[in-house]
C-alpha cells in the first residue's frame, strides 16, 4: 500500500490526556482482576519490560500483532486496524484462529491509536512490535499496562517475522510454541526455495506506486523484499541504498535502476489499474528489458497483502501462491 500507508505510519499517534490516561490505568487494573504477577521480562527499543504471568487481557496496537499473537493461541481483546475491511482487523487467513471472537477497534492507520478504547480493553498486556511507537506513546501505553515494543536493532516497521514471534512468544509464556512455528515456517521457506533453485542469486526488484507519475522502491528491511531474500532472490545496490526509509522514490529517470532479472510491482490496496495506467505511460519503463522480456510482475490479491504483513500466519498462505508466479519469469 505505497500510496497510503507510508502517510498513514508516520500519523501514527496517539490523542490522549495524562488525565485521560491516568483514570485508564486504574480502569485497566480492575477489569483485568488485578493481576500483575511478574512474568518474562523482555527486551525492548525502550528498555526492559517485565510483563505479567499468564496475560489475559492482551492488546495489539501493533500493525499486524494480532496475527501473530492468534498464530501462539492467543486472542486479542483489542487490534489495531491497518487496512483491508475485515471484520475485527483480520484477514482470511487468520480469521479461523478467532474462534468467533470480535476484539475492539483501538486504532486505525489514519487515525492512530485511540488511548480510551486501548484502556476500555482492560488490557494487561498491550504489544506493538511491527509499530513506529514513540518515546511519549510508549510512556502513555505503558501507563494502561505493560507494553512490548520491537526490540533495538530494527527500524519502525521493519522487525522481521522470526524476531516478532520469539519476542511475542517470550512475553506470553509461550516460547517453545514460537520456536515450533518458526521452525515449520523456515522448512516451508526451504522447501520452496529448494523447489525452485532457479531463484537462487536472481536479481529481484521491489517496486510500488508512490503518487502520478511518482514510483518507488522498498528497501532490505521492508518485509516483502526479505519474503524474496528467503526464496533465493538477491538485491541490487539499489536495495541498500535505501537505507532505513524501507521506501524510497525514484525520478522516472531513475528507472533504469529496475533493469533486474525480475521485477515484482506491490499493488496492494486496490492501486493495480493505476499502477498499470502509469507504467503504460513512462516510456522509459516500456524501454526495461525486464519489460521487454516479460520478467515482470504485478502483486495485488490477497496472496501480496500475505507477503506484505509477512507474519508467522500470512507468511505460509503467500508462499502457496506467489513463488508458482514467480518461476516463469525468471530465465
Amino acid at each position: 500500500m505505497a500510496m497510503s500507508t507510508g502517510v498513514s505510519r508516520r500519523s501514527f499517534l496517539l490523542g490522549a490526556t495524562g488525565a485521560i490516561v491516568a483514570v485508564a490505568a486504574a480502569c485497566s487494573s480492575s477489569d483485568s482482576g488485578g493481576s500483575q504477577d511478574s512474568g518474562a521480562t523482555v527486551s525492548t527499543k525502550y528498555g526492559e519490560v517485565t510483563v505479567p504471568s499468564d496475560p489475559q487481557r492482551v492488546v495489539s496496537v501493533g500493525y499486524n500483532d494480532q496475527d501473530t499473537l492468534l498464530a501462539l493461541g492467543v486472542v486479542p481483546v483489542g487490534v489495531f486496524d491497518w487496512y483491508g475491511d475485515y471484520p475485527s482487523a483480520t484477514w482470511p487467513w487468520a480469521q479461523s484462529a478467532l474462534g468467533g471472537a470480535a476484539p475492539a477497534i483501538v486504532g486505525t492507520a489514519s487515525e492512530g491509536i485511540d488511548v480510551e478504547k486501548v484502556a476500555s480493553a482492560g488490557p494487561d498486556l498491550i504489544v506493538g512490535t511491527y509499530a513506529g511507537i514513540t518515546q511519549s506513546e510508549f510512556d502513555s501505553l505503558s501507563q494502561l499496562a505493560p507494553t512490548v515494543t520491537q526490540p533495538t536493532g530494527f527500524v519502525d516497521y521493519g522487525i522481521p517475522w522470526r524476531d516478532q514471534t520469539t519476542l511475542l512468544g517470550q512475553a506470553l509464556g509461550r516460547a517453545d510454541q514460537a520456536s515450533t512455528l518458526i521452525t515449520d515456517l523456515e522448512r516451508e521457506f526451504a522447501d520452496t526455495a529448494a523447489a525452485n533453485p532457479s531463484f537462487a542469486g536472481k536479481t529481484v526488484l521491489l517496486g510500488a506506486l508512490q503518487g502520478p507519475g511518482q514510483f518507488g522502491v522498498y528497501g532490505a528491511q521492508d518485509p516483502k523484499v526479505r519474503f524474496l531474500n528467503e526464496l533465493g532472490f538477491v538485491n541490487p545496490p539499489v536495495v541498500d541504498q535505501v537505507g532505513e526509509r524501507n521506501f524510497a522514490t525514484v525520478s522516472t529517470e531513475q528507472l533504469s535502476l529496475a533493469d533486474v532479472d525480475v521485477l515484482v510491482w506491490y499493488a496492494g490496496g486496490g492501486f493495480g489499474d493505476k499502477l498499470r495506467a502509469e507504467l503504460a505511460a513512462t516510456p522509459v519503463y516500456q524501454q526495461l528489458s525486464a519489460v521487454q522480456e516479460n520478467r515482470v510482475i504485478i502483486l495485488e490479491d490477497e496472496a501480496a497483502e500475505a507477503m506484505a504483513w509477512s507474519t508467522v500466519l500470512s507468511l505460509p498462505f503467500a508462499l502457496q501462491e506467489i513463488p508458482g508466479r514467480l518461476a516463469p519469469l525468471v530465465r
